[in-house]
């Protein structure tokens, strides 16, 4: 069984590897890294298909955040994407006069958006950038990522003083439910069948999961101080498990983990998803954006 740290700040055994970042060393954090990367070089065909119905649909009433976010673009600035995949978000940018830059890990998929966008510029994740940006953009990656703190550093990096960073996320933690990751027992099988092929222990253990383990790490994440950026160490795509949306979430993002980080370094919020009026509430019950500005030093 997995580790997990209690409310009261003493060790209670779990049977989930949800732990928070500060609690995960380096080896194993490396580890996750590597498995993780392995996955997004060569990923199932439908993983880019989901991603590519977002195209075409920047609309106030399915993605009013990133709405929100085309509309900080001024004709002459530069834009980075950090994980851009199909780069749907490249001709918002183009359209209102920006110049994108996008950042992946698969090569093949970064070759099809250069001539799919033949003006923006796309690179493989940890090539050099030839500048600093207006804006730098993460758009439903901070949850794919296994060190977020370092992540959120390297926008700040690769953004100029006074410019603007940009995160849309799940919010897996203040939401409803448990995140698609996240599976209980030892495999990622429905209940059903581990008791159909008599898998018992599994079935056993599925249960204390969702009744026992889940809720008391849900209620612990909630309130567990800003900061925390908790790590799924067995998401469930790699566990057998066929890909759905969110089944290879190793970070669970928190909106109040994003704000703190970026305060913490001195930056201006500017708008944030539970400051926004009109968000459908769909929406709003299990994503989050915030748009800050980068501090001037």
């Amino acid at each position: 069984m997995a580790r997990s740290v209690g409310r009261e700040g003493d060790w209670k055994l779990m049977s989930l590897a949800i732990r928070r970042r500060r609690e995960i060393d380096s080896h194993e954090l490396a580890k996750l890294e590597q498995s993780m990367e392995a996955f997004y070089s060569n990923p199932p065909q439908s993983y880019y298909e989901i991603a590519d119905a977002s195209a075409g649909r920047y609309n106030s009433s399915e993605r009013p955040f990133h709405c929100h976010l085309v509309e900080q673009v001024r004709r002459g600035d530069s834009v980075l994407e950090l994980g851009c995949g199909t780069a749907h978000f490249c001709p918002e940018v183009e359209q209102r006069g920006g110049r994108y830059t996008g950042v992946d890990h698969d090569k093949s998929l970064l070759e099809k958006n250069r001539r799919k966008f033949p003006n923006a510029s796309f690179l493989p994740m940890n090539a050099p950038l030839p500048e600093a940006f207006d804006i730098v953009a993460s758009l439903y990656t901070i949850e794919h990522v296994a060190d977020p703190k370092r992540y959120l550093d390297e926008m700040r990096k690769h953004c100029k003083p006074g410019g603007l960073l940009a995160v849309i996320c799940p919010e897996f933690v203040d939401s409803e439910g448990f995140p698609p990751s996240l599976f209980f027992g030892t495999t990622p099988r429905r209940l059903r069948d581990k008791l159909s092929t008599g898998s018992f222990i599994d079935a056993g253990r599925h249960i204390f999961d969702y009744k026992v383990a889940g809720p008391r790490w849900k209620r612990t994440a909630r309130d567990a101080a800003p900061g925390a950026f908790w790590i799924n160490l067995q998401p469930r795509i790699l566990y057998g498990a066929p890909y759905s949306i969110d089944a290879d979430a190793i970070h669970f993002s928190r909106l109040k983990d994003l704000k703190w980080h970026f305060e913490q370094k001195g930056d201006v919020i500017v708008q944030t998803s539970e400051k926004m009026r009109g968000v459908p509430s769909d929406v709003l019950g299990f994503n989050c954006y915030l748009l800050a500005k980068r501090a001037d030093g």
